[in-house]
């Protein structure tokens, strides 16, 4: 998985009053990153995600978790039999797009969270687990699908087109772009395919983050001379999302950022009226 821990880090400050005053802003409202993002103005408006069908590739969600109002459907790809989310990414993935927690409050609460199992236990997974998981995607009609994983996977042609065929049918696809900085050329597939979004990370200094892949898309390489990549970045340290059962924690990595991304989408969207949402997003 794309995925990193808390990390120690430390906040280089400019020297202005201006700056200065700006960190301690970030410094104070970092744990609630809607808040950075200008969510509550979409809110007051009644803009709160309502009616995005909201598809999340990760490791699961508890059914009665107090943390999310609106689950529509839970499915398992994997060989376990279990519904649950044992590890807790999934779980953390979730809170940051759809929590309402005042602790570590979601961006689009309202969504419709569809919640795929595609990792088990071990964090193994299988093309053909991703394959299925995205036919069923495509039919029950997604808007958004997050992807907080990744590999160095993408001479994985099957993937690759099934990629393809689910950004043709108009669903927009946001991916981790890898935690494999800060070296170039580092990039995670499918974060590094054309059309797909791929999401960098960076700290609350407005730099881009150590672990944060970057770089040309290697994919491209053979036939050209790759295109720059992430294609957005955000903030993904120390970011507060929600525990397997109860309660808030904070972790950092890409795929923190990832589901930031997803969460703003959700909320775009749902800007959107719904009879012309394909129409517009295609």
């Amino acid at each position: 998985m794309s995925f990193s821990e808390k990390e120690k880090h430390f906040h280089h400050l400019g020297l202005s009053n201006s700056s200065l005053n700006w960190s301690r802003h970030l410094l104070m409202q970092r744990s609630q990153v809607t808040s950075l993002f200008g969510a509550d103005a979409l809110w007051r408006k009644g803009y709160t995600g309502a009616k995005v069908k909201m598809a999340i590739f990760d490791t699961r969600i508890r059914a009665d978790h107090p943390h999310f109002r609106n689950i529509k459907e839970r499915t398992n790809w994997t060989n376990e039999d279990t519904l649950n989310d044992n590890l807790g990414h999934g779980t953390f993935v979730a809170g940051v797009i759809a929590g309402e927690d005042a602790e570590c409050l979601g961006f689009a609460p309202d969504t419709e969270i569809y919640a795929f199992r595609v990792f088990t236990d071990a964090q193994v997974s299988y093309t053909s687990w991703f394959l299925d998981a995205f036919n069923y995607a495509i039919a029950i009609n997604m808007d958004v699908l997050n992807l907080s994983i990744g590999g160095p996977d993408y001479l994985d042609l099957p993937f690759v087109e099934k990629v393809w065929e689910i950004t043709a049918n108009n669903i927009i696809m946001v991916s981790a772009i890898g935690n494999d900085g800060p070296l170039y050329g580092t990039l995670n597939n499918p974060a590094d395919q054309s059309d797909v979004i791929g999401v960098g990370g960076i700290d609350y200094s407005d730099h881009i983050a150590s672990f944060s892949s970057r770089g040309m898309s290697t994919w491209e390489i053979p036939h050209g001379y790759g295109r720059v990549k992430p294609d957005v970045v955000a903030y993904g340290r120390e970011i507060m999302g929600s525990k397997i059962s109860t309660g808030c924690k904070q972790l950092s990595g890409t795929s923190v950022a990832s589901p930031v991304v997803a969460g703003v989408v959700c909320l775009l969207v749902s800007i959107i009226p719904e009879n012309r949402r394909k129409e517009i997003l295609n």
